[in-house]
């Protein structure tokens, strides 16, 4: 009896792992360049119940043995914002936060700001956005002298051309970190400095996240977890029953 208690008891906790795998892939459905997740389950070791015949055996359940990226890549959307960012392909952008942890991301909203010295682009986190060669980016400006006054105006051509994109050797084998950021590992490879790679300026990449196909999956999920659940109650009042009898 105690095996069936503890095989739906791994199911639910399972299921429940994927519930929120899922739950957050939908609330990201608005996030900039957010690449989704998918669970990954595995049956729990088997138990063999009469050794003379191996085909006796009880599962006990599964677990969630892994979460994989998904790279797939998504459409753009124009903004018309001179400051927004898309990458036609797999590299990433690298931000330097307060704390000095680098960090890449596929999210291309950026702003400028004042540092106390000059201008300097940053993304919606306020974390510097580097350059091929790690450093911060100032904002270079040109002047305007058409109409008798002297403006000074951002040198976006210039500003595009600084902004550093860079690449891992493995995709899938990077960790994803808070605000829509990933981080290298040895999994991944160090992140290299690309400057074949392209930036498309006006645009921002939309999240690559299934709606549709996550709602299914959360509702299936909710099927499996309520199977689970009441193979638990079942077990506690058979068990009740049992020791009543004694």
């Amino acid at each position: 009896m105690n095996i069936s208690f503890y095989t739906a008891r791994t199911g639910m906790i399972a299921q429940q792992e994927g519930m929120n795998i899922y739950s957050n892939n939908i609330a990201n459905v608005n996030t900039v360049g957010y690449k989704p997740l998918r669970p990954s389950f595995a049956e729990c070791i088997y138990t063999l119940q009469h050794p003379p015949r191996e085909q006796w055996q009880t599962g006990h359940g599964q677990y969630l043995s892994k979460t994989d990226l998904m790279w797939s890549e998504n459409g753009f959307v124009s903004t018309d914002q001179p400051m927004d960012f898309a990458l036609p392909n797999d590299g990433f952008f690298m931000t330097l936060d307060r704390n000095g942890n680098t960090f890449l991301t596929r999210d291309g909203a950026f702003k400028m700001t004042f540092t106390g010295e000059q201008w300097e682009l940053v993304n919606g986190f306020g974390e510097f956005v580097l350059d091929y060669d790690g450093n911060h980016i100032p904002i270079p400006f040109e002047t305007d002298r058409t109409t008798g006054e002297v403006t000074m105006l951002v040198d976006y051509g210039e500003l595009t051309q600084r902004i550093g994109v860079f690449t891992v050797d493995n995709n899938w084998g990077l960790d994803q970190a808070n605000n829509n950021h990933f981080v290298v590992n040895n999994r991944s490879g160090a992140a290299v400095a690309n400057r074949g790679y392209d930036k498309v300026r006006g645009a921002l990449e939309m999240s690559a996240t299934d709606l549709a196909g996550d709602m299914v999956r959360i509702i299936e999920t909710q099927r499996s977890y309520q199977l689970n659940s009441k193979m638990v109650q079942i077990s506690d009042e058979i068990m009740r029953t049992v020791n009543n009898l004694r």
